[in-house]
């Protein structure tokens, strides 16, 4: 790996007082710290339904996901989710509340989850979706969902809805769940 301030070569090391193995540059003494993604997303609801997007991109082509994508440097996870539900579904939506996030430690992402109130029926699929769609619980397409983290989601925002609708905040980590 090369330094990405100056460009000469890095090693990797165990720094003191750290616990993991750091690419440290050799010549400016620049750490590389590889940290995760963050991922933000919304479960629309529009009266006593969710929009969905079918992607039109992989990975999940042809499968169903609610609105969501990386973060982008100086968001606020809030406005974070309303571009990704824009871009993805030309959404205006107002923030409802934090529903949950979801550790992918393997692969270095964490999902932050929003329900967000549709306030303008003008949705439509954007560049990476190739269909939108409002679904009553009972008719969301289970089989084509296109990531764990999207059925995770889902799966608590059905039980919330048939409790009451009494949303709750959700984490993918045992031990972590609050109920």
């Amino acid at each position: 790996m090369y330094c990405i301030k100056c460009g000469s070569k890095t090693k990797n090391v165990k720094i003191a007082e750290d616990n993991y193995r750091r690419n440290v540059c050799l010549k400016c003494k620049y750490i590389h710290y590889v940290n995760p993604k963050i991922i933000v997303g919304t479960l629309p609801i529009l009266g006593n339904k969710l929009l969905l997007c079918k992607r039109s991109i992989s990975p999940g082509h042809g499968k169903w996901t609610f609105p969501s994508g990386y973060m982008e440097m100086g968001e606020s996870l809030e406005d974070g989710a309303r571009r990704e539900s824009n871009e993805e579904a030309n959404l205006e939506l107002d923030i409802l509340k934090l529903y949950g996030n979801y550790s992918i430690p393997d692969i270095g992402q964490v999902l932050f989850v929003y329900l967000g109130l549709i306030i303008s029926k003008n949705f439509k699929a954007g560049s990476e979706t190739s269909e939108v769609k409002l679904f009553n619980i009972k008719e969301i397409p289970w089989v084509d969902i296109a990531f764990p983290s999207v059925k995770f989601f889902l799966e608590k925002y059905a039980k919330d809805y048939e409790n009451n609708k009494n949303f709750k905040y959700h984490s993918n980590f045992a031990g972590n769940n609050l109920k």
